[in-house]
């Protein structure tokens, strides 16, 4: 059998500690009388209070290779249902063996299939596999295929013909299989000892009760409202319908609905419900799943508790497929590992003291990509003193929104000890309070590390008052750029220059195309935001007539703009035949260029920027992955040994990429002169209207060119949604001629001062 017993801990190789808790014993059936439902938070908080350090104990079952299931050579496994009941759990496999491919492209390949229960005890042993079951293979289809907690397979059979359906039975393991007619289609669901079967649509809903032989024993007239456009729907124990399903509204909502009586029973659900999947639990009605972990929903629908860690359980996935919950310390889950369909068995356990390690909690508001997700994973891993914890801040609603609940943690003095940059984080809020470390001494006073080895630009750009706070792997850099024979190579321009060329230009040309006004302001105070905003002193000047001109400017472009169905290296030709002036750019990588000089442009280009009263319309961003130390930490060190991983020679110039999903620039100088000569080598393409361009290397010359430009630049992106959103509306009424660009500059003057008032 092809399967592994590990404990993500130091008891094996893997290392993997929960954050700080303690639990009871574990291993107890989860109490029928309910006793044990909706307890978990609290015992969490116990745990939590205790000072105890968690691991995962796990199995892993390889269901492709599980000998015990003979799966023929060159066969796919996937899994269609998970059920258990008590210490037993039961997956329902379908094993596929495909047939030649056929020499005719549009044709399918053809398969045939047959399914087998596998089951074995909630810690992997007892394992067992059922005889295959063989379903019909032509003359209709089959749907509602599960699994029961007994280990039966159920389906309902659609025969082409429009004949009456059928209810199919196995008793997987028994060799017991019979077929009946069912009363009608619909939403199977396998309950006590018979099945259940909803009926109909819209408010036309009728629930069938059988028996376990097939037999229709009772038929109750349904709500159908209940079940109108639900997104899930679940059978409880007890013979109530969980459904989860959204209002006209769009505000989603879990109902609980008994058919017997008619009672129903309502809870919203938090607003983003819809970036989980949902599950029946045993600690609570639903459950749900996500790229980081599994969660209970809490009573009251106010918040989420979590049940399980990927990273905690050193599992690099993207989520369970399904999930089967033992009780408050024990899952199931089914994951796929590098395409392998593998069933994971986990168990919640205390780390013995002399097996700690020092947590280092990393505070997150958005989902971690999947590359930052390996490198915590191998941190974990190939750290002997420390362990990163993930604290997920989720945005459940509109109060109850992320950077509100850090902020809680802040002021109740549970900052995180790192924290991944969010640009809705009040960073300045939190400098300004003293929250923030020294990063920039960190670095002088690591032996390997020196600022000298970075990007010294770009630590300048991101220092505040000559201190720097954040860890910056990798950067961007976004501009606009125009051909040098139309504007000189030029490197910024003021708002005369940029007026003059705009006046000048031949009719039918445009200065920006495929840009909205409200992408233009934007993007324009992303750049140059800082010519008229000072976030750390609370002051900003919008009364100028460079704001003023702006506007106006952005007035001129369209409302709205078609979404073109193109990726970043499909042009049409307006710039090469002059149709458009000015293309806004990111630069990522440093041959970037190459393909606006010989594709996009057809000449060499000028990295001219938005206008700007400093001439700085260009600037530097932080890209994707960054970092701020609590200043407050108790594991500071730990902290900074996380951070400084990512700075580090190997990791810059073999795993950077890993962590950036558009790509970036490194902050190593080393490095970043690495890919700057490889810009001289490397060759590639784009498409211009759809038709194949190569590119050429770039020369020494344009490198340097590009070169000098991103290490002159000082200037960071401004990143303020709120000013931003300020903006927005107010210009709304000069777009629409309500008022004119000063009495509009003046209303976001008085509000976005009132923020920043607030805010200090």
């Amino acid at each position: 059998m092809s399967k592994g017993k590990y404990i993500c801990g130091v008891f094996a190789a893997a290392l993997c500690f929960l954050s700080a808790c303690a639990v009871s014993e574990s291993g107890a059936d989860t109490d029928p009388d309910g006793a044990e439902r909706n307890s978990v938070q609290a015992e969490r908080e116990e745990e939590s209070a205790s000072g105890a350090q968690y691991a995962y104990s796990g199995v892993i079952v390889d269901l492709a290779e599980d000998s015990s299931l003979g799966i023929p050579a060159g066969s796919d496994v996937a899994v269609h249902d998970m059920a258990g009941q008590g210490e037993k759990v039961y997956v329902l496999l379908e094993v596929r063996k495909w047939g030649q491919e056929p020499e005719d492209p549009t044709q399918k390949t053809e398969y045939t299939s047959y399914y087998q229960v596998f089951s074995c005890m909630a810690d992997g042993s007892g394992t067992a596999v059922s005889e295959k079951i063989c379903l019909p293979e032509s003359e209709g289809y089959v749907e509602d295929l599960q699994v029961s907690e007994d280990g039966c397979v159920a389906a309902l059979f659609y025969p082409d013909t429009g004949e009456n359906v059928s209810l199919l039975f196995w008793d997987a393991f028994q060799d017991i299989h019979w077929e009946k007619q069912a009363a009608a289609g619909g939403s199977l669901f396998l309950w006590q000892d018979g099945f259940v079967l909803l009926a109909g649509k819209g408010e036309e809903r009728e629930i069938l009760y059988y028996d376990s032989r097939g037999e229709l024993t009772d038929r109750v007239q349904a709500d159908g409202g209940v079940f109108d456009g639900f997104l899930n729907c679940y059978l409880l124990p007890d013979g109530r319908f969980l459904v989860i399903a959204s209002d006209q509204e769009g505000e989603s909502y879990a109902e609980w609905y008994d058919p017997r009586t008619g009672g129903q029973e309502r809870q919203a659900l938090p607003d983003i419900i819809g970036r989980y999947q949902t599950f029946r639990g045993t600690t609570a009605d639903i459950l749900l799943c996500d790229s980081a972990g599994v969660y209970q929903l809490e009573p009251d629908g106010d918040g989420l508790t979590e049940l399980f860690s990927y990273v905690d359980a050193d599992l690099d996935i993207d989520g369970f497929q399904t999930v089967y919950q033992i009780d408050g310390k024990r899952l199931a889950g089914v994951f796929s590992d590098g395409g392998v369909q593998k069933l994971g068995l986990f168990e919640r356990i205390q780390v013995p003291e002399e097996q700690q390690k020092q947590i280092v909690v990393l505070g997150v508001t958005e989902e971690l990509n999947a590359g930052l997700r390996r490198q915590i994973l191998a941190f974990n891993r190939e750290s002997s003193r420390y362990r990163i914890s993930i604290k997920q801040y989720i945005s459940y609603n509109e109060e109850l929104n992320a950077i509100a609940q850090l902020n809680t943690d802040i002021l109740s003095g549970n900052m995180p000890d790192v924290l991944l940059v969010d640009e809705k984080m009040p960073l300045q809020s939190y400098l300004r309070k003293g929250l923030l470390a020294d990063v920039g001494k960190l670095i002088e006073e690591d032996a390997e590390l020196d600022s000298a080895q970075l990007m010294e630009n770009v630590l300048d750009a991101y220092r505040v008052d000559g201190t720097l706070y954040y860890v910056i792997p990798a950067f961007c850099v976004d501009t606009l750029v125009a051909k040098q024979s139309k504007v000189e190579d030029r490197r910024g321009w003021n708002r005369d220059e940029f007026t003059a060329v705009l006046s000048d230009l031949p009719q039918g040309t445009e200065m920006l195309s495929e840009t909205s006004r409200y992408d233009y302001l934007r993007d324009y105070m992303r750049v140059c935001g800082r010519e008229y905003v000072d976030i750390g002193q609370g002051e900003c000047d919008f009364r100028t007539e460079d704001f003023v001109s702006m506007l106006q400017f952005a007035g001129t472009l369209p409302e709205h703009v078609e979404e073109l169905d193109r990726d970043e290296n499909n042009f049409d030709s307006r710039y090469l035949e002059d149709r458009t002036l000015l293309l806004p750019v990111t630069i990522r990588a440093l041959w970037d260029p190459a393909v606006w000089i010989y594709g996009c442009m057809g000449e060499d280009i000028a990295y001219v920027g938005y206008p700007a009263e400093s001439r700085e319309g260009s600037c530097i961003r932080a890209c994707e992955v960054s970092f701020v130390l609590s200043q407050k930490s108790g594991s500071l060190d730990g902290a900074w040994e996380f951070a400084r991983s990512f700075l580090t020679e190997d990791f810059q110039r073999d795993r950077l990429h890993e962590i950036l999903e558009e790509g970036g620039l490194p902050i190593r100088k080393d490095i970043f002169e690495e890919r700057a000569q490889r810009a001289a080598t490397q060759e590639g393409y784009c498409f211009i209207n759809d038709e194949f361009t190569p590119i050429p290397p770039m020369t020494q010359e344009q490198i340097d060119r590009t070169v000098d430009f991103i290490e002159d630049l000082k200037n960071p992106v401004f990143e303020d949604e709120v000013i931003g959103n300020i903006i927005y509306e107010e210009a709304e009424s000069f777009f629409q001629g309500q008022k004119t660009g000063e009495e509009v500059a003046d209303l976001i003057q008085n509000r976005v001062q009132l923020y920043l008032d607030e805010r200090m």
